[in-house]
C-alpha cells in the first residue's frame, strides 16, 4: 500500500534538511510561516501542523511574540522520547539489562579521563549510602545514584540521555533485586555490595581494567542469579 506524504511532512523534512546541512542550529529562528508555505507549496495550516509536531518532538520551541526556534533543551527532549519508546516496545528485562550493561561499560571507559574531584567525591558519598544505608529505600536510592553518577561522569550527552531514559524503567528492577537478595541470600547480597565497592575504588584509582572487571561481575551476577 502506497503511503501518501502529508503536507506537514514536507515541512518536517525541510527543517530536518536545514538542520543536517548546518543551516539551522540551536537557538536559530525558523523561517516565517508564510515563507515556508511559499517555499514548499503548502498551506500555512500545513506549516503550523508541521511545526507543532516538531514542538512535540522537542526539536522546535515557540517563543511568544518572537517566532519559532530550534530548541535548546535537546537532552530533556531526547530523554522523554526514548523513555516512551522503551516503555512501548515492551522489552524483556534481559534486553533492558543488556542495554544498560552496554551503556555503563562505555560510560566507564569515558569516565576515567573525565572524572573530576567533585564527581569522585559524589561517587564516594553514594557508595557510603549503599553500604551503610539504614533502610532498603536508602540503599536502593544510593545504588541507583551511584550508577547514574558513573554514567554522568562520561560527559557524553547521548550516553547520558539514553541512560536517563532507561533508568526510569529499570528503577523497579533495582529495588526488587536488592530486596530479594537481602531477604533470601545474605552472601550474594554481601558480594554485590563488595562489587560496588570495587567499582568505585577502581574509578577513584583510575584503574580501567579493574573497573571493567567489577562491572562485568555486577551484571554477570544479576544475569546468573536474579534475571527473571
Amino acid at each position: 500500500m502506497e503511503i501518501i506524504e502529508k503536507p506537514s511532512d514536507k515541512v518536517i523534512d525541510y527543517i530536518e534538511t536545514l538542520i543536517l546541512a548546518g543551516k539551522l542550529k540551536v537557538d536559530d529562528r525558523l523561517p516565517a510561516e508564510r515563507d515556508l508555505a511559499q517555499k514548499l507549496n503548502v498551506t500555512r495550516t500545513a506549516v503550523r501542523e508541521g511545526i507543532r509536531l516538531l514542538e512535540v518532538m522537542g526539536v522546535v520551541e515557540s517563543r511568544q511574540g518572537s517566532g519559532n526556534y530550534i530548541a535548546r533543551h535537546f537532552d530533556e527532549s531526547l530523554e522523554h522520547v526514548l523513555t516512551i519508546l522503551y516503555a512501548l516496545d515492551d522489552m524483556s528485562y534481559s534486553q533492558i539489562r543488556e542495554f544498560r550493561y552496554a551503556i555503563e561499560r562505555q560510560a566507564l571507559v569515558l569516565a576515567m579521563p573525565n572524572a573530576t574531584t567533585e564527581s569522585k567525591a559524589e561517587l564516594k558519598r553514594h557508595l557510603d549510602g549503599l553500604l551503610n544505608g539504614k533502610t532498603l529505600e536508602e540503599q536502593t536510592e544510593s545504588d541507583r545514584m551511584l550508577h547514574l553518577c558513573l554514567v554522568k561522569m562520561c560527559r557524553n550527552r547521548l550516553v547520558i540521555a539514553n541512560y536517563l531514559a532507561l533508568n526510569r524503567i529499570i528503577d523497579r528492577f533495582i529495588r526488587a533485586t536488592r530486596d530479594k537478595m537481602q531477604h533470601q541470600d545474605k552472601k550474594s547480597f554481601d558480594d554485590l555490595q563488595s562489587v560496588h565497592q570495587q567499582l568505585v575504588e577502581a574509578i577513584l584509582a583510575g584503574d580501567l581494567e579493574l573497573g571493567k572487571e567489577a562491572l562485568d561481575r555486577h551484571f554477570l551476577f544479576i544475569q546468573n542469579d536474579y534475571d527473571t
